[in-house]
């Protein structure tokens, strides 16, 4: 089987860069000062580059399946380039608060730019809507004025490590590779609490800077301690690196590689069917989810790319989705409203039953463990694993939310 690479899978189309990506035909004349402006604030250089164009796409998409507009009013989708730095993320939706109207904003890919960008919407009053691990935005800085699309990181954790270890059951001494930033400080802080109940041994840790790109160190270092499972709580190109460095060490497949949150799709395509085997993920999203949104999406992503969705595009598509849905529901495109059609709400969408908390703003719902499959048990070149396990319980206890109050509006 042909192992396709990120850089030919993002050669497929044309995307926008840094600048302004408009869907349909500018507004004219009257027509301007009703168009609704959204802004896609994603990194299309620094550290996840690579992410920003598939995050695009999926914003696109969800807007396409509008036939861009809502509620009898051009939608104007805009983009900039956070650069995967905060002070580029907060500068450059600043400006295009000012400069462009927006009071929509979704984005970014990091959790460190997010917690900037939070404080943003806070301040100038936008609509934000985030996907990532930190727990921090449905947390400790949670606001009336932001979301976040991806599951909490308690229930992510406990979703992984129960199910692992109810299939794995002696395979208790772990190793930990973790994102020394607000991301990996949360997934590991629920990985080992959900550990604990499975009389789990964290043998070690080493926390490394988004952006590490030697990992001999640290794969001969956790090799020493001679895991069951080596669990990776790191993001982006450095997952890749860190799954090849235990391939060339002889630590895997031997040794089970756990992602606990991973990308899923685009990180698969990187990686030959060998280097996938023993190799096991938890994702916000998988394009073999079966829900009837998730389906139709995977088949029309497909069809425009050529290849299946992973995390980005549908996390990017799934907040664009919803937000779109509560535009319609509020009638109204001010944030206030959509704010308040969201709060509370019930509904079905990506990737199946969701459910907007009204006290932490925490978009309750399913969460995904796959199991990378062997190269002979692939009936095509993007089956890459079966679906172990899809769950949204636990949630997260009230007692362990530091979501005490969301604040007015």
């Amino acid at each position: 089987m042909k192992t396709i690479t990120r850089r030919q899978f993002l050669a497929t189309t044309t995307t926008v860069a840094a600048g302004t990506s408009l869907l349909g035909a500018p507004a004219i004349g009257t027509a301007q000062g009703k168009e609704i402006v959204m802004l896609g604030i994603w990194p299309f250089t620094g550290a996840f580059a690579d992410v920003g164009p598939l995050l695009d796409r999926g914003m696109k998409l969800a807007i396409e399946e509008w036939n861009n507009k809502v509620i009898g009013r051009p939608i104007r989708y805009i983009t900039r380039d956070d650069e995967t730095k905060a002070s580029s993320a907060t500068r450059r939706m600043e400006e295009a608060i000012d400069s462009e109207g927006v009071k929509i904003v979704i984005g970014p890919w990091s959790s460190g730019m997010a917690l900037a960008c939070t404080e943003v919407a806070k301040r100038r009053k936008v609509f934000y809507y985030f996907s990532g691990g930190t727990e921090d935005i449905a947390g400790k800085r949670c606001h009336r004025y932001a979301f976040n699309w991806a599951a909490s990181p308690y229930t992510a954790m406990h979703v992984v490590v129960d199910n692992y270890m109810k299939l794995n059951p002696t395979h208790k001494r772990w190793y930990l590779f973790v994102s020394d930033f607000a991301f990996g400080w949360s997934v590991e802080k629920y990985t080992r609490e959900a550990g604990a109940a499975h009389g789990i041994e964290f043998v070690g840790a080493d926390r490394m800077p988004l952006g590490t790109r030697e990992y001999s160190g640290f794969v001969s270092k956790a090799a020493a301690a001679k895991p069951d499972v080596l669990c990776l709580l790191n993001a982006g190109q450095d997952v890749i690196v860190s799954i090849r460095e235990a391939h060339n060490f002889g630590l895997a497949p031997k040794v089970t590689l756990l992602n606990s949150w991973g990308v899923g799709t685009e990180d698969f395509m990187q990686l030959d069917a060998k280097t996938r085997e023993n190799f096991w993920v938890g994702t916000n999203a998988y394009y073999g989810a079966s829900t009837p949104v998730a389906k139709k999406m995977a088949e029309m992503y497909q069809a425009k790319y050529n290849a299946p969705p992973g995390y980005a595009p549908c996390a990017a598509y799934g907040m664009a989705r919803l937000t779109l849905r509560a535009i319609e529901k509020a009638n109204s495109a001010e944030p206030g409203d959509i704010i308040r059609a969201l709060e509370n709400w019930e509904t079905q969408d990506w990737p199946g039953k969701v459910w907007v908390n009204p006290k932490t703003h925490q978009t309750v719902r399913d969460f995904f463990l796959l199991r990378c499959k062997k190269p002979d048990q692939m009936k095509h070149q993007f089956d890459f694993a079966d679906i172990v396990a899809v769950s949204g319980d636990p949630r997260m206890p009230d007692t362990l939310n530091e979501c005490k109050d969301i604040g007015q509006l």
